[in-house]
Parts: structure tokens; sequence; C-alpha cells
């Protein structure tokens, strides 16, 4: 009686881990891969983001899917492609090829992300160290305001650096 017992844990088991395999092999299948890259600048294939996506998720306007989509208006000259559920792209290390269709390492010549990253943070600094003034042209244009006008010009110039600082771009 103990051998049926047994026997009827171990049906139950191994069913349970079909069933599990079976789950798990429809989730992985609407898992897909998804790099959005550049297709001009700072070079063809360049990857802005990489990572997962649900392709099954119900489109309710908050998908992951649907922000991709959204992306590609923020980011003209940029475009998605899906592969199948593997690892995400590391974009320090590979491109996307849009004659090939594929990923392929980065030429000696392409700029890393972390290193564009960089590159606009410097020129960001730069902008507005070249804008703002020093704290003694500061102190004398507030001393000097004499009118709503001096005040207005003044203190666009300031809010600029602000503004720069808050949207990451001049505008």
């Amino acid at each position: 009686m103990n051998k049926k017992i047994i026997a009827g844990y171990l049906t139950i088991i191994v069913f349970a881990i079909f069933m599990i395999g079976v789950i798990v092999g429809q989730a992985a299948a609407v898992q897909q891969v998804y790099v959005f890259y550049e297709t001009a600048s700072p070079f063809p294939g360049y990857i802005r983001f990489a990572g997962r996506v649900d392709m099954a998720q119900v489109a309710d306007g908050s998908t992951l899917r649907e922000r991709l989509e959204t992306l590609k208006i923020e980011y003209p000259g940029s475009a998605i492609r899906f592969f199948p559920n593997g690892p995400p792209p590391d974009p320090e290390a590979v491109k996307y090829d849009i004659a090939t269709d594929s990923l392929v390492l980065l030429d000696p010549g392409d700029i890393t992300p972390a290193a564009q990253k960089e590159l606009n943070e410097t020129a960001k600094a730069q902008a507005i160290i070249g804008n703002l003034p020093s704290w003694s042209q500061v102190q004398t244009n507030i001393n000097n305001i004499s009118s709503m006008d001096d005040a207005k010009a003044f203190l666009l110039k300031l809010v600029r650096i602000v503004y720069w600082d808050i949207k990451n771009r001049p505008d």
C-alpha cells in the first residue's frame, strides 16, 4: 500500500513539473528582447535602450511595448527591433547592424553609451558655465537693477541655467 501511495505522489509531482514547464514555456514564448537603436547619430545601430518585453501583454496605454513606440516620437531617428527571448545585449559591447539585421561588436570608432553620456554631461556643464555670470557680476547686476525690464533680463538669464539643468538640454 505504501508503494501505491508513493507512486501516486510521484505521478502528481511529475504532472506538476510538466505543467510548470508548459506554463514557463508559454511565458518565455511571448517574451522578447528589444533593442531601441539610433539610425544615424552618434552612429547607426547605437543602442539607446535594451531589455525584455512581454509581447502578450494587453495594450492598455501603459505597457512597455507601447512606451517603446512613444519613445520613437521622443527620439526621432530611432527604431526598435525585437529578437527572440534571450539575454538583453550589452550596449557597451555591441550595436545593431541594420544591414545584417543582427547584433555585432562595436567598431573601434564607435562611442559607447557611457562615453556618450559623459560627453553630453560635459557639454551641458560647459553650456551652463558659459552662461553663468560670476558672483561679482550677479551682485553688480542685482545692485544696478533700476527697472522691471532690467530685472526681467537678469532673471531670464539665471532661469535659463536652471531650466537647462532640469531639462538636460537647452531649447
